[in-house]
């Protein structure tokens, strides 16, 4: 069980040297996609170095697409965007945040949803900037809009 805290421990010590800041919070999270762009599912960590919130997926471990097809070339995906960007952040639902991804609903017309309606339905997170909205099924969603508060 210490491999993987240390293991843990280094990762994010490679990451603070990589980006040159402390972390200061981190979740893992599905990016949804982004507003009038094409719909993905990528898992992957969500974290905060001083003033810059990163995305960073990984790459799925799918033996059955494995033995069925063929092996598809994986490509990473990392963004990140400056938390002084940020003109708006509100858990909606997944259905609106979907609408404003493939461009059915504008990323403005979006409403928040209550803590009541987060329990029936699922819900996202809506990142939304000058031009555009990122949206992520974030697994501590609360917590992140602290740490984007506090940063």
């Amino acid at each position: 069980m210490n491999t993987t805290t240390e293991e843990s421990k280094q990762f994010w010590e490679e990451k603070e040297k990589e980006k040159g800041g402390k972390v200061h919070f981190f979740t893992f999270a599905t990016f949804l996609g982004k507003t009038n762009d094409k719909q993905v599912t990528l898992g992957g960590l969500l974290y905060i170095v001083d003033d810059r919130v990163y995305f960073e997926d990984f790459e799925k471990d799918n033996w059955f697409a494995k033995i069925v097809s063929k092996k598809k070339n994986y490509e990473k995906t990392e963004f990140s965007f400056n938390i002084n960007d940020i003109n708006e952040t509100r858990i909606v639902s997944k259905g609106s945040a979907l609408n404003c991804i493939a461009g059915n609903m504008n990323d403005e017309d979006t409403k928040s949803i209550s803590n009541i309606l987060k329990t029936l339905f699922q819900s996202a997170v809506q990142v939304r900037l000058k031009s555009y909205s990122y949206f992520f099924d974030i697994m501590r969603d609360r917590d992140f809009l602290k740490a984007l508060q506090s940063s």
